[in-house]
């Protein structure tokens, strides 16, 4: 079907401004939506349009915050404009429901949590529950945060913002569950929220969904040196002189190369570890490695979550797209060949196993003894 992009998004914008109520002002500049009472802006990009389907992706960002905040939401309808109401519904009263009990300090509750040797306090704000059909008549608003605030305050780490997408849905038999933390599906947590909707009581559809946000109080915060756009610039620096350096067998010198562009060598080193297993988990997809890592520093292993890493998932992003970005062959063998995914995939092999059936791995990763957990 064809439409204009630019202006139907601009459309989108003027309903939020619409949804968004309470005489809250608003303005647009370029393409966002500005809230000045809460230092929030909004995005808006259309995924997908269809005469009776939308599929709209939602990007705000907030100098309070460390991280950029990304949704999407799908619509369907007898028409066009139905499912774009079904869509920008499904934001407004999810997603930005939450942002506006952050903006007007209304907490649900607080924690605290320790991580790097740092205790780090935190204030949890809910959106509205997102219902969808056939539910359970016992509903209540805090059901989900119950289930998940255990499991969740284990995978926190030092960042200012953490936000948290918990989604399940029922229909006969089939069951889906979904939670994300920071927009990375957590797969034990999903299983939680499957187990949730099978509980139900009801016969047809029915869906949940809602969104946490953990905010850390600036008492505590630590601030990370690095925004998502600094470390998708040193992913890019550090692959280019990985390939530069297997293409001149005699230059041996990578690390000492990126520590002299970067000048932080824990990030060196953490570029160091994690871009070959990444690497290699999309060599070998059907090999789960699970949520937890471990980081050996000399004879001290500590176990973490790959979620409180302030890096980690960063990286991960970043590396994704130069994968989609015309990766050479060559680069990513070299890369894949000195993970210890792959030796233990080719010792697995060896001995007549495959790991690629099925196969489970915990990784641990050497650091040095002067390397600092964030």
């Amino acid at each position: 079907m064809s439409y204009d992009k630019h202006s139907k998004e601009h459309e989108l914008l003027e309903k939020i401004e619409e949804l968004i109520q309470e005489g809250t002002d608003t303005y647009r500049q370029g393409n966002s939506l500005e809230i000045p009472a809460w230092d929030v802006s909004i995005q808006v990009e259309i995924n997908q349009l269809s005469d009776n389907g939308a599929v709209i992706n939602y990007y705000l960002d907030s100098p309070q915050w460390d991280r950029q905040v990304f949704e999407c939401c799908a619509g369907a309808g007898q028409d066009q404009q139905m499912a774009i109401g079904m869509a920008q519904g499904s934001f407004v009263f999810g997603m930005l429901d939450g942002i506006r009990a952050m903006a007007q300090e209304a907490p649900l509750s607080e924690m605290e949590t320790e991580f790097a040797d740092s205790r780090h306090e935190w204030e949890v704000y809910q959106s509205n529950l997102v219902g969808m059909g056939d539910m359970p008549q016992d509903t209540d608003a805090e059901n989900i945060w119950e289930l998940l605030q255990d499991e969740i305050q284990k995978r926190i780490g030092g960042q200012k913002l953490c936000y948290v997408k918990a989604y399940c849905a029922k229909n006969g038999d089939e069951i889906i569950g979904e939670c994300r933390i920071n927009d990375m599906p957590i797969p034990e947590l999903g299983k939680i929220m499957s187990d949730y909707a099978r509980s139900w009581k009801t016969k047809g559809f029915g869906s949940q969904k809602q969104f946490f946000f953990l905010l850390q109080k600036e008492e505590t915060h630590i601030p990370y040196p690095y925004t998502e756009e600094d470390i998708a610039e040193a992913v890019h620096m550090a692959i280019s002189l990985y390939h530069k350096c297997i293409n001149d067998e005699s230059d041996t010198r990578y690390l000492e190369l990126l520590q002299e562009e970067l000048e932080d060598s824990d990030l060196v080193e953490e570029l160091r570890n994690f871009l070959p297993e990444m690497c290699a988990q999309h060599a070998f997809p059907a090999i789960q490695c699970g949520e937890k890592i471990g980081i050996c520093c000399g004879d001290v292993q500590t176990d973490v979550y790959k979620t409180q890493l302030a890096s980690y998932y960063f990286i991960y992003k970043a590396l994704v797209k130069e994968l989609y970005d015309d990766f050479p062959n060559e680069l990513f063998s070299a890369l894949v060949s000195t993970s210890s995914m792959y030796n233990a995939v080719s010792g697995a092999k060896k001995k007549g196993a495959d790991l690629e059936k099925g196969g489970k791995l915990f990784i641990s990763y050497g650091f040095s003894n002067n390397y600092q957990l964030r």
